[in-house]
């Protein structure tokens, strides 16, 4: 997500809030989310947490809304910021140097039981964001990006730490510290989604190659086909050629006006064999091509379902789904099965399967014959299950648009039917359906999406 520009009010506005939430509280936890986005845990509030980016493009910090996270990652960073600042007593927060330099004052008991004070600095100068940690003295610990002594400004550990030069602020509007706040939570999610994909990398980048490999196929397939329908014409040359045998003079006329070139080692009915046999293979060609086609076109649509069912599987279920993929690659610990996930919506529970055998369990063991059943039309998605004999409208459009997002689509049309008209298929997963009604999307709704991300794992 690409950030909007956040002023000097902005960070006043921020300052202002973490003043009267976060002093006088301890940093319980530190979550490491990637290089340079992290998160601090207070003692004080516990429904919310700081988001602080360091990101060239965009730095920022922001209290966010969070029921849980992902594991911290190891490394430097993460060491560090355990080693002075985990356990340390918040005392005072304030802009410095009238910039976007935010100075907290902390205190921290050593392992001989004495309180030291921390100093915690926070740039967030776009372009060069930087945190710096000092002791009472000024003199730095650890500096997030480090500058050598022959910069105009260094920054190494036991140097004096000093103020990066100021720039001279023009008076903004101040922006609005819910849209601040929503902006950062959109940030955290996509932040660790990312985190997600990185610690999966072998999955997602074979889900992609091999999308890619079936594009090329496809223009192989058709390139081919195109070059064999072509060729069925072969069928009314050998015909041309058995019909005028005993016509020499028109034989020759039609073969040059056709351009047909004969064997001319061959008689007239081997080279008339010779074209119904091209024929033959040509016809056969394109049968074989088609049935390559819808199977390598089922095989992309599902792994394009998986990879957007993806953004709602937790670790234990990627780690499945890299067996079900790549039961070569060896993994340590053993994967758990996929498990369907749902939303509440108007107190009604909408159930969505991850893959096909998610989809299977969901359809065919778990929902009632009187619960409604959802899938988008003519395509691979997820199985979607209203658990209620009557929902509404709304919930049978909320229904219909995650089967839309869980297959990478924000328009379409999809199925519904009660499920007692749904049976199985002979593929793990695949549903026939014996009757049903169709509900036309025309734009998936920002509140549906945001629905899903709040999603509760079963």
């Amino acid at each position: 997500m690409v950030m909007n520009y956040y002023s000097y009010s902005a960070f006043e506005i921020v300052e202002k809030e973490l003043k009267n939430k976060i002093i006088g509280s301890r940093i319980n936890n530190i979550t490491v989310i990637n290089s340079h986005d992290f998160l601090f845990t207070f003692s004080r509030i516990k429904e919310e947490r700081l988001l602080i980016s360091l990101n060239h493009q965009h730095p920022f910090l922001s209290l966010i809304n969070i029921d849980k996270v992902a594991p911290t990652l190891s490394g430097t960073l993460n060491e560090n910021l355990r080693k002075y600042l985990r356990g340390a007593f918040i005392v005072s927060i304030a802009l410095e140097n009238r910039d976007r330099l935010l100075h907290f004052v902390l205190e921290k008991t050593n392992d001989y039981y004495e309180i030291e004070k921390r100093h915690l600095y926070l740039e967030f100068i776009s372009h060069r964001p930087n945190m710096i940690i000092t002791d009472d003295k000024q003199i730095i610990l650890y500096a997030f990006r480090y500058s050598p002594l022959t910069s105009d400004r260094p920054l190494l550990n036991n140097l004096i730490y000093n103020y990066p030069t100021s720039l001279d602020f023009k008076d903004e509007e101040a922006p609005n510290i819910t849209a601040i706040k929503k902006q950062a939570q959109i940030y955290f999610e996509e932040a660790l989604l990312k985190q997600k994909k990185e610690q999966f990398l072998p999955l997602y980048r074979y889900i992609k190659s091999r999308i890619k490999t079936l594009d090329k196929k496809f223009e192989v397939l058709d390139k081919e086909i195109l070059e064999a329908k072509n060729n069925l014409i072969y069928i009314d040359y050998g015909n041309a050629i058995l019909s005028l045998l005993n016509d020499r003079k028109n034989l020759e006329i039609y073969l040059k006006e056709n351009e047909i070139s004969l064997d001319e080692s061959r008689s007239l009915v081997a080279n008339a064999n010779l074209f119904f046999k091209k024929y033959k293979k040509s016809k056969k060609t394109i049968e074989m091509n088609k049935v390559e086609y819808e199977k390598a076109q089922k095989e992309k649509t599902y792994l394009t379902y998986l990879l957007a069912s993806s953004q709602y599987m937790n670790d234990e279920e990627l780690l499945s789904l890299t067996h079900e993929l790549l039961p070569k690659k060896r993994l340590k610990k053993k994967a758990q099965p996929i498990k369907y996930s749902y939303i509440n919506y108007e107190n009604i529970r909408i159930y969505f399967g991850k893959n096909a055998a998610s989809n299977h369990e969901l359809t065919f063991k778990f929902a009632h014959q009187d619960d409604y059943f959802l899938h988008i039309k003519d395509y691979s998605g997820a199985h979607v299950i209203i658990r209620h004999p009557r929902p509404s409208d709304e919930v049978k459009l909320v229904a219909a648009e995650i089967c839309l997002i869980l297959s990478h689509k924000s328009t379409g049309e999809v199925t519904i039917t009660p499920v007692k008209n749904v049976k199985k298929g002979s593929a793990l997963g695949e549903a026939i359906l014996l009757s049903y009604q169709t509900i036309v999307i025309k734009s998936v709704r920002e509140s549906t999406i945001s629905l899903l991300r709040n999603k509760i794992n079963q």
